[in-house]
């Protein structure tokens, strides 16, 4: 684990006191593990299934989560959500659906640019509640390394009602997060009851389209670790920096191990993703593909504001299950960022671009409300 800390690590915080951020590491390690063995592996088997064809996945949550939202309220109404939009996409598939949060641990995030300009003054970008505070003041976006503690209790509690809620629904709803800022990721592995080494922090992590890199700490973490893991497989993916990635995060080709979620943008999938997923077939990995249709869609309205047109997001789903059915690949399931309070963060089509000034409580990026999530898994068939 040492000598992953000398390996080229993108999107990590601007720490300003090593001192503390070493003792919070230290804490951190001898904290409970927020997920167990026996989970992790049940997962993995589930996967599997899905990478047989015989399942299928939805997994869904925040941007960016904000830990006073690991509370048995909010959780509530975003499992109900998550349970709405599972139910959707079974009746269209006829498959049992595995139910993923982007929860318990959603708390960074990477960004474009280390700053930004907000009234004139330069202030640091908003990484999540992991790293620094959204108020628009030096103050708030100051990183402080006491949030990881913060964060890994909200994460307890939300772990406390989630396990709570499967003893009466008998369904599992698993957690999922990227796995970005390695003082918070690092101290989190531990040893399994089979001695393998596991990522306690999340039961399903993944790396993204910015700190894929192949001889970096995010992609040699996950490669070391019996969790099930993604990567983000975007527009900018070659076909050899694909298989090498498959290579270094699936070595021996077990079906449920590796999951590969594309963020291509409507177009791009139809144009991109046929080769890629080909290659991949090809060279023996029997991954999990998921779609992802939010991140290649961003745009920003006529205001300036951030938004993503809910007819591109439909068509890149489109897309993506017609490109994985012409090369006889299986279409996992469905990766999206979504709320259930009555926000206006997305529109239906360009022409609303215009009047795009709606409720808007996102932290980073704009997510689907519940009718427009029902209406994009509906168009999963």
């Amino acid at each position: 684990m040492r000598s992953w800390r000398l390996l080229p690590s993108r999107q990590q915080p601007a720490w300003t006191d090593d001192w503390l951020v070493t003792g919070i590491r230290r804490d951190l390690a001898c904290l409970p593990e927020l997920v167990d063995s026996d989970e992790i592996h049940a997962l993995r088997s589930a996967l599997a299934d899905v990478a047989a064809g015989r399942r299928q996945v939805v997994q869904a949550g925040d941007c960016a989560e904000d830990p006073a939202e690991c509370t048995p309220a909010h959780l509530g109404r975003k499992t109900g959500l998550l349970d709405a939009l599972a139910g959707v996409m079974q009746i269209g598939s006829g498959l049992p659906v595995l139910r993923v949060g982007r929860f318990a641990g959603q708390f960074a995030k990477p960004r474009s640019g280390p700053t930004e300009v907000v009234d004139g003054v330069e202030l640091p970008v908003f990484r999540g509640h992991l790293v620094n505070g959204p108020k628009e003041t030096e103050e708030d976006r100051r990183p402080d390394p006491l949030r990881m503690l913060a964060c890994h209790e909200a994460a307890t509690t939300a772990m406390t009602y989630l396990r709570k809620q499967q003893e009466i629904t008998r369904v599992p709803v698993w957690t999922s997060h990227e796995a970005l800022v390695m003082d918070y990721e690092l101290p989190q592995l531990r040893r399994g009851s089979e001695g393998d080494m596991l990522l306690t922090s999340t039961h399903w992590p993944w790396i993204g389209d910015r700190t894929r890199q192949l001889d970096g700490s995010h992609v040699r973490m996950l490669a070391a670790v019996s969790n099930p893991v993604a990567c983000k497989v975007g527009p900018s993916m070659t076909e050899e920096e694909l298989l090498r990635l498959c290579a270094l995060l699936d070595p021996a080709r077990r079906p449920g191990r590796l999951t590969l979620i594309s963020r291509m943008g409507a177009g791009e999938a139809a144009r991109r993703l046929p080769a890629l997923a080909a290659r991949v077939r090809e060279a023996g990995h029997p991954v999990v593909w998921l779609c992802d249709p939010m991140h290649g869609n961003t745009v920003r309205a006529t205001n300036g504001r951030k938004t993503r047109l809910l007819s591109s997001v439909t068509q890149e789903i489109g897309e993506f299950q017609a490109a994985l059915r012409e090369i006889g690949a299986f279409p996992g399931g469905l990766h999206l960022e979504t709320t259930p309070d009555k926000v206006a963060e997305c529109v239906t089509d360009a022409s609303e671009l215009t009047s795009c000034d709606g409720r808007s409580t996102t932290l980073c990026d704009p997510r689907l409300n519940a009718e427009q999530a029902i209406t994009a898994v509906a168009n999963w068939n």
